[in-house]
């Protein structure tokens, strides 16, 4: 019986939070997800099913703890058995699951509160609430019909392929943007090309690279600082700048300026991190909150272009981590530029469902980006911004049934401007 370990398991333990229960039935679903895709709609199993549902509902209507101790346990493991005897054991965790989890929704997240870890395949794994509400006409989530057995609405299960990548988990409670009408996210215009920054070209072990990237423009400081003026002077609630648009001393003087201190959410950019012993170092962008470090991404893939003849290749110690940050109603992922270009690992990140997606660019190309943004805004259902140095300098994928994508351009030195929920077109929130 497909349902025998989790039956086990709930007789067992002396205490089990609901997330916790939830994923077990989930990772019975995700075993058996062809047969309940095939049968969960089968007239024959509706009444056994609803029947469950009801018995549920009778025996824990009055529980409302996130955490069931061992009698509520073995009574709901009496109530899976006794429905296995009328319907199939793969359909009984499909509706206890479904069940338990539009329940206990407002639970499942607290069971994150604290967690700073990496996650195997088959862990659960939180969906927060979804930005969709903020827009008029929404996408409408094609996953919400059909739904993959091992994913709600409100929580899901980390992939069995997770593409190579460490997912890691990081609470960061209130100090996350929640994604509301109104919300404000700047995107920092700082060049037009990478024409405007130098690039060391050297060659170790006779295979051509780059790096420490940096400014040669006499105005670029200039630029960043009218950026900020822009950002402070609009209210922006994030501020999100483009790949390589800090070198180290102006990242130190950036983190410094107490505007951006007293801005609730900014992604700075990135930029080259050197070593003490001449080996690549790292392309790194940091993640603050109010002036307050919350999380470093490196980027996890190495940036190619054709000099001339040659074709060189970015001279860092790439990443291995995908981090989704973590609050009671946001969740948020970090991504630089390439690293959101690669098809296994667009599928990871739509499947853990973060609802707003950053990355900080610098491509001449930008029409994967926008595919991957109207992607991001119609399942699972996120906002999805891109600050760039090339021919298209901002992306905004949003979850609207009509122009799901904005393309926006704004003087350099100053920033593009978009507010959630807006209904007005790209050209005319630029400021």
């Amino acid at each position: 019986m497909a349902l025998r370990p989790v039956v086990d398991e709930l007789r067992r333990r002396p205490v089990m939070h609901v997330t916790e229960i939830v994923a077990a039935c989930l990772r019975v679903c995700r075993a058996h997800a062809t047969f309940i895709d095939g049968n969960k709609t089968e007239p024959v199993h509706h009444r056994p099913l609803l029947a469950l549902e009801a018995r549920l509902r009778a025996r824990f209507a009055s529980w409302r703890r996130p955490r069931w101790p061992a009698p509520q346990l073995i009574e709901l493991a009496g109530e899976l058995d006794r429905a296995a005897v009328d319907a199939p054991s793969p359909l009984v965790a499909w509706q206890a699951a479904r069940w338990l989890e539009r329940r206990s929704a407002r639970h499942l997240v607290g069971f994150f509160i604290g967690a700073d870890r990496s996650v195997a395949a088959g862990e659960p794994w939180p969906i927060v609430e979804s930005p969709a509400h903020c827009y008029d006409v929404p996408t409408g989530n094609p996953a919400s019909r059909g739904r993959a057995a091992d994913r709600g609405e409100w929580m899901t299960l980390v992939p069995e392929d997770t593409a190579g990548v460490d997912v890691r988990v990081r609470w960061c409670g209130g100090w996350l943007p929640h994604l509301r009408r109104g919300t404000r996210i700047a995107v920092a215009v700082l060049a037009r090309t990478s024409d405007d920054f130098e690039i060391d070209r050297l060659e170790p072990d006779a295979a051509p690279r780059f790096y420490n990237v940096r400014p040669r423009v006499s105005d670029y400081r200039a630029r960043l600082e009218g950026v900020i003026a822009h950002a402070a002077a609009a209210r922006a609630d994030v501020l999100v700048l483009p790949e390589l648009a800090l070198t180290d001393e102006l990242h130190a003087a950036f983190v410094a300026d107490p505007r951006i201190a007293a801005m609730p959410f900014v992604v700075a950019g990135s930029r080259h991190t050197a070593t003490t012993n001449g080996g690549p170092g790292r392309n790194v962008t940091t993640v603050l909150a109010y002036g307050r470090a919350l999380a470093e991404h490196d980027k996890m893939s190495d940036f190619s272009f054709q000099d001339g003849p040659i074709t060189r290749f970015e001279h860092i110690r790439p990443g291995t981590s995908m981090q989704v940050l973590l609050g009671e109603r946001s969740s948020l992922l970090v991504l630089i530029c390439k690293d959101a270009l690669r098809e296994d690992w667009q599928n990871l990140v739509q499947r853990l469902a973060p609802r707003l997606l950053l990355i900080p660019a610098m491509s001449p190309e930008s029409s994967d980006f926008t595919a991957f943004a109207e992607r991001m805004a119609r399942s699972p259902q996120a906002i999805t911004v891109i600050a760039n140095i090339g021919g298209t300098r901002v992306i905004v994928g949003r979850p609207r049934r009509e122009s799901t994508v904005l393309v926006g351009d704004s003087p350099v030195g100053t920033c593009y401007l978009y507010e959630v929920g807006s209904n007005q077109s790209g050209s005319s929130i630029a400021r």
